[in-house]
């Protein structure tokens, strides 16, 4: 039987051969990565906040031509009574 093993302890058992210097300049490498990940994500949401949902629909369309579509297929079938 194949036991589960994580990916982190599949790294570990690679890195393990690895001096104390190497480890360490991995340690800094990956951390700027995600630093550098994390403030690429804030310059997106604070450019526009709705950039990643561009494209969810399928088409490469602006949300302005996005509203309008929406606004011409509004159909209305309520009727009034009259008294």
């Amino acid at each position: 039987m194949v036991g589960n093993i994580s990916i982190t302890d599949m790294y570990m058992s690679v890195l393990s051969s690895l001096s104390v210097d190497e480890k360490l300049d991995l340690i800094a490498k990956l951390t700027n990565s995600i630093r550098n990940a994390h403030t690429k994500e804030r310059n997106i949401e604070m450019e526009d906040p709705f950039a990643c949902y561009e494209g969810d629909w399928g088409e490469n369309m602006s949300a302005k031509e996005y509203a309008d579509d929406l606004r011409k297929s509004r159909t209305f079938t309520r009727t009034v009574d009259t008294w």
